[in-house]
């Protein structure tokens, strides 16, 4: 069980430490969930295992399912042209944005505030050039409003309805961009320079969902079964396919943590790792989400602070202890 187990042990650390306020930990199997625990109070709310997180960018791997189900669809192809699906995207590029390029960090475009002002497809279209297509990896929310726009061209059906439908058939209900469900309140949004409400009311495809332990648990069993609810299994097997690791990455850390498939990411320091092929997504504010498929475990551990590992919150030690669990 959780409750007893290291990786329980761990995340009731975490508080304990008071490196975060509270903390929900779950763990599931391709068979289901096993255990959800809650630890910790902030501002008098007791954690609940059925609280409901901003996940930030644990976002990014569920729009992707989401956009993968078009191509699975024959309606979109990883090679499609953002600028096909979003007229007035990219005036004054000589090169072309795909699919591909936007689910994995390498389209090359400039990065926009999260809590801008300006309108997420507007923001888009405006958006400068940071280098050539597919030349460099650098990380990228507003990439993903541009998936999010090619899956509803293709689709006919808006990008929000499409993501609400892969929860529904995963058994990740309380997935939603909404605030009415009750978020923890995020705290270091001050010192981060984030207005975090206007990044909310931007409904972002890269960051704005908020769920539960138990959403993130669900839709992980379904991946751990390969049943196709989510996706077909030779479609997740092309999205865990790592497409970074020869690319040289702008990024302000001396190496790549992970290297990026199609929304999903896998941890660049497998040496330090027990298990192998673990591949999921980290948030800003302090949430993760990842499956491990040799273990037949999926693990979600949700949190409220920006910048968790910088406080000392180490997910290397976490990964360990789910993989002896």
């Amino acid at each position: 069980m959780v409750q007893t187990g290291p990786a329980a042990d761990w995340a009731r650390r975490q508080v304990d430490l008071g490196r975060v306020p509270v903390a929900v930990l779950g763990i599931a199997s391709s068979q289901g969930m096993e255990d959800v625990v809650a630890f910790g109070t902030d501002c008098g709310r007791q954690a609940s295992v059925d609280d409901h997180f901003a996940l930030f960018s644990v976002t990014k791997p569920i729009s992707a399912l989401t956009v993968m189900r078009q191509v699975e669809l024959g309606k979109l192809s990883l090679g499609a042209s953002l600028a096909e699906a979003v007229p007035g995207f990219g005036a004054g590029r000589t090169d072309t944005v795909t699919l591909e390029q936007l689910l994995s960090h390498r389209s090359g475009i400039s990065d926009p505030a999260l809590d801008g002002g300006t309108p997420l497809r507007e923001a888009l279209t405006s958006a400068d050039q940071a280098f050539y297509a597919g030349s460099l990896v650098q990380y990228c929310n507003i990439a993903f409003e541009g998936a999010a726009a090619m899956a509803a061209w293709a689709g006919g059906v808006p990008f929000e309805d499409q993501l609400l439908a892969l929860a529904a058939d995963t058994g990740a209900h309380g997935l939603t961009f909404s605030t009415e469900s009750n978020p923890h309140t995020v705290h270091g949004t001050d010192s981060a320079g984030l207005d975090v409400q206007s990044m909310y009311k931007n409904r972002h495809p890269g960051a704005g969902l908020f769920g539960t332990a138990t959403d993130l648990l669900s839709l992980g069993t379904e991946l751990l079964r390969n049943s196709g609810k989510a996706v077909r299994p030779a479609t997740l097997a092309a999205m865990r396919r790592p497409r970074t690791t020869e690319v040289s990455h702008i990024t302000n850390r001396p190496e790549p943590l992970r290297h990026t498939g199609l929304g999903f990411q896998m941890p660049a320091n497998e040496s330090e790792l027990f298990a192998q092929g673990i591949y999921g997504h980290p948030g800003w504010s302090g949430t993760e989400w990842w499956m491990f498929p040799e273990q037949d475990r999926c693990v979600v551990f949700l949190t409220n602070v920006l910048d968790t590992p910088d406080l000392g919150v180490d997910t290397t030690e976490l990964f360990n202890a789910v993989a002896v669990s």
